[in-house]
């Protein structure tokens, strides 16, 4: 592969990315889906990039992407979005992820080869949505903004989950039986300690942040300490991308945090919040890394097993068929249609499934090629699928009701059909007379 060539090819994809924006106001198809095809294009459809080209880099670059987009992610939450939808985005996690392991364990235990144990496992790391797509997907759709929470709760969430109990089911692969004592224990210890070290960090850096501006060329100093703590929290065995969204929202709320009547002698002390440059600064950053990172994943996309397909074909099918009975136990009546309806589509998976599937092939384990081709085929679809959905539901949310919906937004949806066949009714009756008067008059 020419250099030039690539140069160039990273030039256009951001001029493209800038267009598929433009075109998703009147045609509803995110640029997530536009970029991951070109990926495939120039990658296992047309062959022009291998992903060996990237070597370990590529990996680096997946984690990067993700820091950045949890970080601006959390900077733009506040406290009051976050106390309201917490809840619901807990247990939505909860209930996606137990029916997405129920539903891939019992597919692949009769369909493939894989034990009851690497079953799980597949279902384990599935189990989530992955921030890196639902964050930039949903921030287009223009959805209320408990709704937009509960998803990205939802996403960073998951991620904790599906890390802590796809690593010790991995674990149970090795050993042959899984602990189930060592997962919870090691669940909440990876979320509550890594909140903590992300709100502490925040709180410092509240404070270092006016100093740091008076720092020539200082306006990524910011990324490079969040880049640091994620690094420093990985290698304390937590959580890294759930302390640089805690770290993002604690800076985010610090005008909020600075009124607040028991907080306010704290935060008094010389502390600062991002200003409108900053934020502008990294949106620009995510806009970037988010769009070569949707490249670099239809790159890295493998075709396996045509059976291996079709599997994750049927198990996306699935998952997205179950998930509107969870969205339903989570949104109140006041949640409009067209969220409901976004929020029962919006499974993809991404960079957590991705690379949790390929650690059984790195230990050598038994059936690790049909896990790794599995896992990718359900990256694949997942996304292509629910940016299809998403197209479809932008334009006519009431589609969904039909299937899913409540008694209430059924009754909606009659009342309203009933009223455009009455106005049918009633201009067929219009142009009715009107060509009988028409007749008439010819007549006379």
């Amino acid at each position: 592969m020419h250099i030039p060539f690539i140069i160039v090819f990273l030039g256009l994809l951001i001029f493209m990315s800038h267009l598929f924006n433009a075109l998703f106001e009147k045609t509803k198809v995110p640029n997530v889906l536009l970029l991951l095809l070109i990926g495939m294009i120039v990658g296992p459809i047309g062959g022009w990039i291998d992903p060996s080209f990237f070597g370990s880099f590529g990996n680096v670059f997946t984690t990067v992407t993700l820091i950045v987009i949890l970080f601006e992610s959390g900077i733009n939450l506040k406290f009051a979005e976050i106390k309201s939808a917490i809840g619901s985005a807990v247990l939505l996690t909860i209930i996606n992820f137990i029916s997405t392991v129920v539903i891939a364990t019992l597919i692949l235990n009769v369909f493939t080869e894989l034990n009851m144990i690497s079953s799980i496992f597949v279902g384990c790391i599935i189990g989530g949505t992955s921030s890196a797509v639902v964050i930039p997907m949903v921030k287009q759709l223009k959805m209320n903004n408990k709704s937009q929470t509960v998803l990205f709760l939802e996403s960073a969430v998951s991620d904790v989950l599906c890390l802590v109990v796809g690593l010790a089911v991995l674990e149970g692969m090795k050993l042959g039986a899984i602990d189930i004592g060592g997962v919870f224990s090691k669940m909440w210890k990876a979320f509550l300690f890594a909140a903590l070290i992300g709100f502490a960090a925040g709180f410092i850096w509240s404070f270092v942040l006016g100093m740091v501006r008076s720092i020539q060329n200082s306006m990524f100093t910011t990324l490079a300490f969040v880049f640091v703590l994620y690094g420093f929290v990985e290698l304390l065995k937590l959580n890294g991308g759930i302390a640089v969204l805690t770290f993002g929202i604690l800076i985010g709320n610090n005008a909020f945090l600075n009124n607040s009547k028991n907080l306010k002698k704290i935060f008094a002390l010389g502390t600062s919040s991002f200003n409108d440059n900053e934020k502008t600064f990294f949106g620009e950053i995510v806009f970037i890394l988010q769009t070569y990172f949707f490249v670099y994943i239809g790159i890295a996309i493998q075709f396996g097993n045509v059976l291996y397909l079709v599997l994750g074909f049927v198990i996306v099918a699935a998952i997205i068929l179950v998930r509107p009975f969870g969205i339903k136990l989570v949104t109140r009546k006041n949640t409009t249609t067209k969220d409901v309806a976004i929020m029962s589509v919006m499974t993809p998976k991404g960079l957590v499934t991705a690379v949790l599937a390929s650690l059984p092939l790195q230990l050598g384990l038994s059936g690790a090629e049909t896990i790794s081709s599995i896992g990718y085929a359900i990256v694949l679809f997942s996304i292509v699928i629910c940016s299809a959905l998403v197209i479809i539901l932008s334009k006519d949310p009431f589609i969904f009701v039909k299937f899913y919906g409540r008694k209430d937004q059924k009754e909606e949806l009659q009342r309203g059909t009933d009223m455009q066949l009455n106005e049918k009714e009633e201009n067929s009756s219009l142009m009715q007379n009107k060509d009988e008067n028409q007749d008439s008059i010819e007549e006379k």
